[in-house]
Parts: C-alpha cells; structure tokens; sequence
C-alpha cells in the first residue's frame, strides 16, 4: 500500500474518531430520550466505520464504478442548528445532517485532488452521502410530516 493512501485511510480513521466522539458526547449531554438514542445511534455507526477503516485495504474501498446516490438536499435548506443539551429531535437531526453534509464535502474536495486516493475518497464521500440521505429521509417522515 502506498504512503500516500495509509495517510488518507488514517485521515479517514481520524475523521470517523472525531465524529463518534461528538456523537457521543452530545449523546451523553441530550435531556430528549429520542435525541439521546439518535445521537448514541450515530456515534455507534461512526464506530463501526472507524473499526472498518482501520482493518481496510484501499483496494477494498474503492468503489466498482461510481454508486449514484440520491441526494435529496433537504439538509441544503435547513439553516445550520448549534448542539445544545437541550436541543429537540428536530435540531439534532439538523446537526447531523449538517455534519454528514461537510463530511461529503470535504471527501469530495480532497478526492478532485486526484492521485491515488482519488476513488478512497470518492468511495468514503458516498458513504457519508448515504448517512445524509438516510437522516433526511427520516427528518422527512419523523418531522416535516408532524409538522
């Protein structure tokens, strides 16, 4: 494995590690049961992706042509939320989105960079696409069709 592609696989390492550790201190801080499971939900998610990076071959996460994820921008038009201990359902979900959108981001920015790690980061941007899809979905149907 080339050096270049340990140091992007350890940026990912890190990046999930960071990730978890917010997840699960606001986990901990959240007074709303739901947010409390939520948050602990993604943090276990974040988890597993930091075990699987660490064990991972780069040739294993590059993906077999591009997977076209659908992206529903629903995080584009909420405007971003601080974490709070008291923050509600609604607002967790929206700094969650809100992260899993900069991650997809940042992924994509260093991925056009090109190089070896060019299709790593294209395969870790649509991982992180697919978490955003999957909270705007429920964000969808849990808070926007109670409102």
């Amino acid at each position: 494995m080339g050096d270049e592609l340990r140091r992007a696989l350890d940026f990912a390492v890190a990046k999930e590690k960071e990730a978890e550790a917010f997840y699960k201190e606001w986990a901990g801080r959240a007074k709303d049961p739901t947010v409390k499971g939520l948050l602990a939900e993604l943090a276990a998610t974040e988890r597993g992706h930091m075990e699987i990076l660490s064990r991972v071959r780069p040739d294993e996460m590059v993906a077999k042509g591009e997977e076209k994820i659908a992206d529903l921008t629903l995080s584009d038009l909420l405007v971003e939320v601080k974490a709070s201990a008291g923050m509600s359902l609604q607002q967790a979900m929206v700094v969650a989105m809100k992260r899993e959108e900069a991650s997809v981001a940042l992924y994509e920015r260093l991925a056009k960079l090109g190089g070896e790690t060019q299709s790593l980061f294209r395969a870790l941007a649509n991982e992180e696409r697919k978490h955003k899809v999957r909270l705007e979905t429920e964000y969808d149907e849990r808070i926007l069709t109670d409102n």
